[in-house]
C-alpha cells in the first residue's frame, strides 16, 4: 500500500531516470489503454494474483513451527483499540486457544480504515487507508480468507501530472533532474546502514537530526526536483521537509525492495483496494470473533497490580469501568495513548516514555469530490494522478476507479500539514469549492463537471484525521532524531502490557500501512501465546 500515490510514483520516476541514463530522454510513459480494457484486465488481475497470497493463519503459523503449543485458556486477556491491529491481534489469539476482549472507544470497527457510501451513486470510495501493495501478503490474506475481490489501481490509463509554480512538468523531466541529483548523494548512501535507538553511529546521528529540506540544500538539488520531493512529502507524511528527518529520506531511497521505504530501483507492484471498502476486512474480523467488540469503551488508566495483572480503567458515557487482566494489548495510536494515565507502578522507562510522549503523527485530510465525467483523461489525458504545490491539490488519484465509468467519477486530493488542519473550518462545500478553484488551473473545466446532488450541492466529503479524536493524526512521521531517538522503542512491551499498530510496526517495513497494522497485531498475540503457554 501506498498511504497516498507517492511512493508507487516514485518507483516509477526512478525507473525512468534509469531508462534515461541508457536510452536518452525520450521515455515513454503509461496511459494508452482504455478505461474499459482496465476495469476488465484489473479484476481478472487481481483475482489471479490473491490466489497465491500467503492468509494469516498461515503466516502466523510460520512462527510457531506450524503447530499451536498448549495454553492456559483461563489466562484473561484484553485488546484495546479494535482497528485492524487490534482485530488482527484477536483473531490470531482465539486460533491459538486464548480468548480476548476487545474493547473500542468509538461506535464502529477498523480505526483509519474506513470506508464512504452513500455520498457518490455506485461508488464507495475510502475515507482513511487506501491501498493494499503487491507484497502485503497478510491483508491479501485476510481478503481472500472473507471472500473479498481486489482492484489495481496502478493501471489506470492517462499521464502523471506534475505542476509547479504554475508550470506543467513531464515525468521524464523529473526523473531526469533526480538522475542528476542521485549521483550527489552516493557516498552518503554507502555510509548508512539501518539506524535504530539502540544502535547507531555518528554519522547516522548527523543526518537523523538533519531536515530533509536541509539536506537538499547541502546536496544542490534542482528546484523542479525540490518542488516535487516537497509536495510529495508533504502529501504523503502530512508535514514539511523542514520538519522531517534527512536520515529518513535517504533510507528511503536505498532501503529493502520489500519495503514501502524504498521505490528507488524497486518493483512497485500492485496498488489493491477492495471493491465495495476496504473497511470489509475490518468488519469481517469483527464478525469471526468469538466475543464482540466492546464499543463505547474510553481508555483513562493503566496500572499493574501487586497481583502482577493489568488493571484498565475505561469511561463508559461518563460511568468508570475497571477490569483486570493477565495480559493487555494496547493497540491505540501514542498520540491517543499520550491522554491516558500510565500509573507508576507500570515502572515505564525512559525510552518507552520517549516514543510514547515524543512520537510524531502527520497532519492529513482528505477531499473527496465526485464528478459527472473523468474529466482528468477524457479532456486533458491525464490518469487523475498527480502534484503540485497548491495548497488543496498537494496529491490527487481517482477514487474507485473500477466502478468509475464515462458518466461518473470521483477524484481524492490528499492534503497535509498546515491545509490539512484547516479542512472542516468552513464546512465541506466551502472546501470543495476552493478544491475545485484550484484543481481548475491544473485542468480546467473541472469544476464544470463536478457533480451536484438535487440541491446543487457539490457530491463531496472531507476528512480529518487530525481533527479525529480517536486518531489525532493520520499516520506516523520521522521527525528530526526519530531515528536515534526512538526507532523499534514503539513495540518493546513492558512485561505483560503489550503495543501493536501501524506505529509499532518497524519503519524499514510497514510502518503507516494496512500491512503494519495487521502484522503488529500477530506479533503481539505472539507475544501473549509466549506467556501463557503451560
Amino acid at each position: 500500500m501506498s498511504r497516498s500515490d507517492m511512493m508507487a510514483r516514485l518507483r516509477q520516476l526512478a525507473r525512468l531516470a534509469a531508462q534515461q541514463g541508457q536510452e536518452g530522454d525520450d521515455v515513454a510513459t503509461p496511459g494508452n489503454e482504455s478505461r474499459r480494457r482496465f476495469t476488465k484486465g484489473v479484476i481478472a488481475a487481481t483475482t489471479g494474483a490473491a490466489a497465491w497470497s500467503l492468509s494469516p493463519a498461515a503466516f502466523a503459523a510460520l512462527g510457531t513451527a506450524g503447530r499451536i503449543r498448549q495454553v492456559n485458556t483461563r489466562t484473561q486477556v484484553a485488546v484495546v483499540g479494535a482497528g485492524l491491529a487490534g482485530l488482527a491481534c484477536a483473531n490470531e489469539l482465539a486460533r491459538l486457544g486464548l480468548q480476548a476482549s476487545v474493547f473500542e472507544a468509538g461506535e464502529r470497527v477498523g480505526g483509519r480504515c474506513a470506508s464512504l457510501r452513500g455520498v457518490f451513486p455506485g461508488q464507495v470510495v475510502e475515507r482513511g487507508a487506501e491501498f493494499i501493495g503487491g507484497s502485503h501478503l497478510v491483508m491479501q490474506g485476510y481478503a481472500r480468507a472473507l471472500g473479498l475481490e481486489l482492484e489495481d489501481a496502478s493501471r489506470l490509463p492517462g499521464d502523471t501530472y506534475f505542476q509547479f509554480s504554475g508550470n506543467r512538468y513531464s515525468q521524464a523531466q523529473v526523473a531526469r533532474e533526480y538522475r542528476e541529483f542521485a549521483q550527489s548523494i552516493q557516498g552518503d548512501l554507502a555510509r548508512i546502514g539501518a539506524p535504530t535507538a539502540d544502535q547507531f553511529n555518528a554519522g547516522e546521528q548527523a543526518l537523523d537530526l538533519l531536515s530533509i529540506d536541509e539536506y537538499l540544500d547541502q546536496r544542490g538539488a534542482g528546484r523542479l526536483l525540490r518542488q516535487f520531493v516537497s509536495s510529495a512529502y508533504l502529501a504523503e507524511y502530512g508535514a514539511s521537509i523542514h520538519e522531517l528527518s534527512a536520515l529518513g529520506f535517504l533510507r528511503f531511497v536505498h532501503g529493502n525492495p520489500r519495503s514501502k521505504l524504498a521505490p528507488f530501483g524497486g518493483d512497485e507492484g500492485a496498488r489493491l483496494r477492495v471493491v465495495g471498502g476496504n473497511d470489509q476486512i475490518a468488519t469481517g474480523l469483527a464478525g469471526q470473533l468469538p466475543v464482540p467488540v466492546d464499543f463505547g469503551h474510553r481508555l483513562v488508566s493503566v496500572r499493574r497490580l501487586a497481583s502482577g495483572k493489568v488493571r484498565l480503567v475505561f469511561d463508559v458515557a461518563g460511568t468508570t469501568v475497571q477490569r483486570d487482566y493477565h495480559a493487555a494489548v494496547l493497540a491505540l495510536p501514542f498520540s491517543v495513548l499520550r491522554d491516558v494515565e500510565m500509573h507508576a507502578s507500570l515502572a515505564m522507562p525512559s525510552w518507552k516514555s520517549l516514543a510514547i510522549n515524543a512520537s510524531a503523527m502527520g497532519n492529513h485530510g482528505r477531499i473527496t469530490v465526485g464528478f459527472d465525467s473523468p474529466v482528468w483523461y477524457a479532456r486533458h489525458g491525464l490518469s487523475g494522478t498527480g502534484y503540485t504545490d497548491l495548497q488543496r491539490v498537494q496529491a490527487t488519484w481517482e477514487a474507485h476507479a473500477g466502478n468509475a465509468g464515462s458518466d461518473a467519477a470521483v477524484l481524492a486530493a490528499h492534503v497535509g500539514g498546515d491545509a490539512a488542519l484547516a479542512l472542516g473550518q468552513q464546512g465541506v462545500q466551502a472546501d470543495a469549492s476552493a478544491f475545485l478553484a484550484q484543481l481548475e488551473q491544473v485542468m480546467p473545466g473541472a469544476t464544470a463537471a463536478a457533480s451536484r446532488d438535487a440541491a446543487g450541492n457539490l457530491r463531496a466529503h472531507v476528512e480529518s484525521w487530525s481533527h479525529n479524536p480517536l486518531a489525532k493524526g493520520s499516520y506516523t512521521c520521522t521527525r528530526p532524531g526519530y531515528f536515534t531517538t526512538m526507532a523499534h522503542n514503539e513495540a518493546k512491551p513492558l512485561g505483560n502490557l503489550l503495543f501493536a499498530g501501524d506505529h509499532t510496526s518497524s519503519v524499514y517495513e510497514w510502518q503507516g500501512f494496512m500491512e503494519g497494522a495487521a502484522l503488529s497485531g500477530l506479533r503481539a498475540a505472539a507475544e501473549v501465546h509466549a506467556m501463557a503457554r503451560v
